[in-house]
This record gives structure tokens, sequence and C-alpha cells, in this order.
């Protein structure tokens, strides 16, 4: 069945972010985890009546459906919301304040949706604009009829309506910078969005021009990060639409470090702003990390009180639970409902809404099992291409089994014991017709694929921070373990640094990365910090972050002098972002379930990704194996001279015993083969005109004088015998004066 081969409904198994943004089609069963849906809608609705922003803990097992739970509350809610996602925060600590606003407005310039479900002409990011930009129309439009109204008025009455609606919310919010409700108001110009959506991001690699067009001095500051993020709720109340912040794959925050700035992120949101509701996904072994770890003074603004719970308060926790067989069986007709299965039936005149799987596959799918729907998903996935594989065996055969199932073996008739019985040939089992599981390299091909066009279809370009993380995910998964990262000190003395800095240990060779996409002064602050580095510091880049300026040249080539600098390029950036993706969904189980060969274990997966030519192919990597290969250094015998390599050959190299194992990994030369016993030495190689003749080597020094043998006693010959005619020796010019 080839025909319905290529149309298996149950290959995707989870929700990525790719399918949050940019799917078409959303396959949802309302009735699957309704309960749970029913408790983030309440959340929702309290903090649209209140604006007290709370937060709610979704707790489930690796493929419970806590993706795709959040993706049906973006889609139910519409444009009633503004819906962020933030998954895979960084590891550093200090770095998370500008993460978390680079995702929000990275998310807020994706197309908003209507109440039927699609997308509007409009990003988030404008609709939050238009909505401040209502007081100064002093009309009663929907935000689509101002857009299309919008799109009609000149660019001189637009600016004065602009520059109206900043004044109103400078009075309003007046410990806000003129800057950040410039930039917010000039979403809404065309010559000028993305340019404002990338500096409220906190991106650091706009020009003076591109800053100067825009009307603001400098990039947004470190320290104005949180205010701005506080902001965006207050501003979202104005609009009467909360604001839900989704925090996702939080698997890698383990230390009290990470937990501190989480808690410090939730205190302000609660504190200092309003109309925010925070969805924290987690499994269970992590829920009871934070569980253990948050400070009771946020546990009393977050939970209720309890008296057996820890420190007397019960966090606001919102279960997946396990789905019954009712919900299995709809899950399943739901995927096999899908259009082109339906366009595929009707044109075979196939009237079973279930095929090409029979009755005997549902009841088995949906008795027992799986209990988690990427589970059931992954299950009906192998019975679908089990069912779909027959088609080399004979049109008789595929009958049969398509039919019903094979009835048992007949007995054999009794025969004489001295009659050799031949057996008939069977019909060939069930499991005969069960093709060649999918390679699991195939498989993560597809994967990486798809991953990297989710990354270049996002309008939000990797930060500098996004950067660096997903650089300690590729060497963690390149290199050999152990390897050991540790902080750089560029934060310790630069506040406003914009990336990261760390340094990875391997091999017994050691590497330092920084990352930045700083301009002007904060690059320069950055280049003074490591230009006096030895040689094993690279400095990394996003291509889209020029550099340029006398002063900023002079110190670049001053550390490429001795070090290595590598602009990033949007394509290796994407591939870099899509391995980070497929990382964080192997730790929350994504791939367990995958009917592969080998099985989709996480060992097996990293494999499949450490030879994948993407991977190996990228010329980062490469940059990363120059910068890392151990240096010779000055310490260890010097290497003899040709010369006297070939009158003494070393006999250290005939007799060496094999090396112990070091940390440091030796100096590789090139040995001179021994010598066979019993062989002459080879001749000196011949001398050529063009090069100097090698002078003698000196003598090596001696501690102590050697006597001379005592010669032999000569007789003096007869007297009157004439002596024999002595030989005529060459002069020493010619060789033969040793």
């Amino acid at each position: 069945m080839p025909s319905y081969a290529d149309l298996n409904p149950f290959i995707s198994t989870s929700v990525g972010e790719n399918d949050l943004w940019h799917a078409a089609a959303f396959l949802d069963v309302p009735y699957i985890h309704s309960v749970p849906f029913g408790s983030l809608r309440i959340a929702v609705d309290q903090v649209r009546a209140h604006h007290r922003s709370q937060v709610r803990f979704v707790r489930g097992a690796g493929g419970s459906g806590k993706s795709h739970l959040f993706s049906r509350l973006r889609r139910e809610c519409a444009d009633s919301i503004f819906y962020a996602y933030a998954p895979n925060p960084p590891l550093q600590p200090e770095a998370l304040e500008n993460f978390i606003l680079s995702r929000f407005v990275g998310s807020l310039r994706h197309p908003a949706r209507n109440k039927e479900g699609k997308e509007s002409p409009y990003s988030q990011l404008r609709l939050l604009a238009y909505a401040l930009l209502k007081p100064v129309v002093e009309q009663d439009f929907t935000y689509l009829q101002l857009h299309e109204a919008w799109a009609e008025i000149g660019l001189e009455t637009r600016k004065d309506m602009i520059h109206q609606a900043v004044q109103l919310l400078e009075a309003e919010h007046p410990m806000v910078p003129r800057s950040v409700l410039r930039c917010l108001l000039n979403v809404l110009r065309d010559d000028k969005e993305h340019m404002a959506a990338q500096w409220l991001s906190g991106a650091a690699y706009l020009t003076e021009n591109e800053l100067k067009y825009l009307g603001v001095v400098e990039p947004l500051a470190r320290a104005d990060m949180g205010g701005v993020i506080q902001l965006f709720g207050k501003l979202a109340a104005q609009a009467g639409s909360p604001v839900v912040l989704v925090l996702d794959q939080l698997d890698l925050v383990a230390s009290q470090p990470q937990f501190d700035e989480m808690q410090r992120l939730l205190f302000a949101l609660i504190d200092q702003s309003q109309n925010w509701l925070v969805l924290i996904g987690l499994v269970a072994d992590r829920f009871t990390a934070w569980d253990a770890a948050l400070s009771q003074a946020l546990r009393g603004r977050l939970g209720v009180p309890d008296s057996n719970a820890p420190q007397g308060f019960r966090l606001p926790v919102i279960d997946m639970l396990p789905i019954a067989n009712e919900q299995k069986r709809l899950l399943l007709n739901c995927r096999l409902d899908t259009p082109a299965l339906v366009e595929q039936r009707q044109k075979d005149g196939i009237t079973s809404a279930i095929h090409p799987l029979l009755d005997e596959d549902m009841a088995r799918l949906t008795t027992g099992g799986a209990i988690f729907p990427r589970h059931l998903l992954a299950a009906a996935a192998e019975a679908y291409a089990v069912r779909t594989s027959s088609s080399a065996l004979p049109p008789e055969i595929v009958a049969v089994v398509a039919a019903q199932p094979l009835p048992p073996p007949l007995p054999a008739p009794r025969v004489p014991v001295t009659v050799v019985a031949v057996p008939p040939t069977p019909l060939p089992a069930p499991a005969a017709l069960a093709s060649p599981k999918t390679s699991l390299a195939e498989k993560v091909n597809v994967l990486l694929q798809q991953a990297v066009a989710a990354v270049k279809a996002d309008p939000a370009p990797p930060s500098a921070i996004d950067l660096g993380e997903r650089t300690r995910d590729l060497i963690e998964l390149m290199v050999a373990p152990p390897v050991t990262i540790s902080e750089g000190d560029i934060r310790k003395t630069y506040d406003n640094f914009d990336g990261s800095d760390r340094w990875f240990e391997w091999g017994g060779g050691r590497l330092r990365i920084v990352t930045s996409d700083a301009m002007r002064g904060s690059l320069i602050a950055v280049l003074e910090r490591i230009k006096a580095a030895t040689g094993d510091t690279l400095l990394l880049r996003n291509d889209i972050a020029p550099v340029s300026g006398q002063l900023t040249m002079e110190l670049l080539n001053t550390f490429k002098s001795k070090n290595t600098f590598h602009h990033m390029p949007v394509s290796e950036a994407a591939i870099l972002a899509a391995l980070g993706s497929m990382l964080a969904a192997q730790r929350e189980g994504s791939y367990d379930h995958l009917a592969t060969e080998p099985p989709a274990t996480q060992d097996n997966v990293f494999a499949a990704l450490r030879v994948h030519p993407l991977l190996r192919g990228l010329r980062f990597w490469e940059t990363i194996q120059k910068v890392h290969a151990p240096k010779a250094g000055p310490s260890g015998p010097p290497q003899s001279s040709v010369l006297s390599s070939i009158i003494r050959p070393p006999a250290v190299l005939v007799a060496k015993p094999p090396a112990l194992p070091t940390v440091n990994p030796p100096v590789v030369q090139v040995a001179r083969p021994p010598p066979i016993p019993g062989a002459k030495p080879p001749p000196p190689p011949p001398f050529s005109g063009a090069t100097k003749p090698l002078a003698r080597p000196p003598s090596p020094p001696v501690s102590k004088p050697i006597a001379r043998p005592p010669s032999p006693p000569m007789m003096k010959p007869p007297t009157g015998v004439a002596r024999p005619p002595m030989a005529k020796l060459p002069p020493p010019s010619q060789g033969n004066a040793a």
C-alpha cells in the first residue's frame, strides 16, 4: 500500500516550537486533558479580571501532553491574550533576564490569532501597540479595523499620532525611559518595525546609524531589561489582555543560584508588575527539586496554606493524568480522519474509517498498553507501518492477511515412520508482514532538518547568550566525556556584558569561548578584556552583528594575532539552534517511544547526531578543534638536528618502552624507523648545490679525558734497505680528511 504508507498520521508525536507558531492544522481532542485545560482557562480569567500575577506548575511525565496543552491554550484564547514561549533557559543565572526579554519580544513578533484560529495580518507586538494607540484615535475600532485604517494614514500623520501616544504613556509611566516607549510605538512604522523590535529585545548589535534612525542613543542597557519586562505586563493590562509566559523544558535548572534567579524574576512579576500568568512545565522529579528550593516568602505569594506542605504552603500544581481507553480511541480516530487519508480512501472506494488499520489493531492499542498520548501515537505509528508495508507480497496473500487473522495451522497427517514427509509451505505469519523498523539515523536526520527549518522561520535571530548555550550543547555532544566547564571573568568586571564567557577542558586541552554581539563601546570593553589571551580563546559573534570603528578594529586585530575570531553565519546558527531544541526534546523523553532500529535511547540518539554531516561539517566545529588542539610547549628534550639523527640514530627510539598514559597527550613526532640488526646505516642524502652544505656538528663535551691506548712497538728497518714509497693522500677537501 505505497499510497497509504506515505500518509502515516501518527509520525508526529509531540508539539514542537515550529508546530506552536507555524502549524496551519492543529489536531486536537478537547476531551483529552479537559480538566487541566479548564484549570488553565480559570487562571487566565482570574488574571484578566484582577490583573494580579499568578503562577501555575504544570506537572507531568514526558509525553503526557504538556506542550500540547500550552499550544491549545494559545489557539483557544486567540488574540485575547499575549502569549510568549521561553523554553530551555540558559544555565547562567545572570543571563536569565536577557533571555526572558529576548524570548518574550521574539514571541510577540509572531502573528496574532483571531477567534476562528486564523492568523491575523499583524503581530502580537503590533496588537499591543495598537492598543496603546487607541486613546489617540478616539474611535471604537476593532484591532483589525484599526490595522486597515492605519495603512491608509499618511506618514506625517502617523508620526504625530505616535508622538501623542508616547506623551500619554510618559504621563502614566514617568519612570520608564522615553526610548523604551518610543521604540514600542515605532513598531507601527513599517520602516522601523524590525529594528525597534530588535532594540526592545535587548539586541546589542544595532549600528550607530540604526540607533540614530530609531531616535535612541544606545542599545537597551542590561540594568533596564527587568524594568522593560515588568512594563509589558502593565501595558498589557491597559490593553485588557493578560500575558501568558510559558517556561518549558526546565530540566537543566538544578542549582541553587539558578533557583534564586528564577525566584527573583517571579518576585518582580508579582510585586512590581501585574497581569502575568507564568506557566512552568516540569516533569515530576524536577518539580520535587523546585518544591524543595523555593523560599517561604515566594511560597506564601504563590501557594495555598497547607499545614502538611513544606513550609506551610502548597504550590499551585496542575497535573497531567494518564488517558483512559475511550480517550485513546478518540485520539486515534482524530489522526485517522486527516484530509489526506479521507481523500485516499474515497479514491479507493474504501468505507472503513480506520483503514488501513484493522479493528484488532484498535483494540490492541486502546486496551492497556500506553497511558500517555505520545506513547500511544508511537505505538500507532508502528502498527500503521506494519499494515502499509505489505505491497511486495503476492496479492492473494495480502488479501488473506488483510481480511482476517490467519487461522492456526492444521495438524500434520499421520505418516509411516519409514516415509519422510515434506511439510507444506505455510502462509507467512503476520510478523513477516512487518517491514524493518525505521533507521534511527534517518529519523534523526528528518528531525534535525525539521528543527533547522523551524529556526529559519523564526523572525527573532538568536542572541549572543543563546549562541553560547548552543555552543555548550555542541561541545558536550561531540567530545568524549568528561568535559569540564567553568565561567570566565568578563561578567565579574563588566556588568553590561551581553553574551557568555566559558572555559571548556577535555582531553588535556583547554579552550575559552566568548560570545558577544555588542557594538561600539560595549564591544571595545569586551575586546580589552580578552586582548591579552595567549592563543586559547575563540571570540564568537553572530553574522548579523558587524564590526566597525578604528579602535574596535585595532583591538580585534590585536586579538586575532594570537587567537581566533569566528563570524557565525545564519546557516550555522540555525543548525546550532536546531541541535539545542533536539537535545531539549530528548531530555523531555520525546524520542523514547519512536519505533526505530536501533531504539531511540539517549545514547543512540546522541551517537546518531554525533556523526551527522550537518554537525560534523560545521566550520565552527572545525574551528573549535583547531583552537583546542594542544600546542607543542618548550618542555621536553630538544629535537635533534637532521644530520645528527643520520650520523647517530637515537637509541631511545629503538629500545624505548611504551609510555604510560598521561593527562597531557604527548607531542606527536615522526620518528625514523628503528635500524635493522646487521644492516648498514642509510647513506647521507646527496648534496644539492642550491643548499648550503651542513656543518659538522660539534663534538659532545667530554667530562673526563679519555686516555689514548698505547701504540704497538714498531721495528726500525735495517740499515741500507730502501724504504717503500709513501702513498699520496688526497687533500682534506675531498672528504677523506677524517
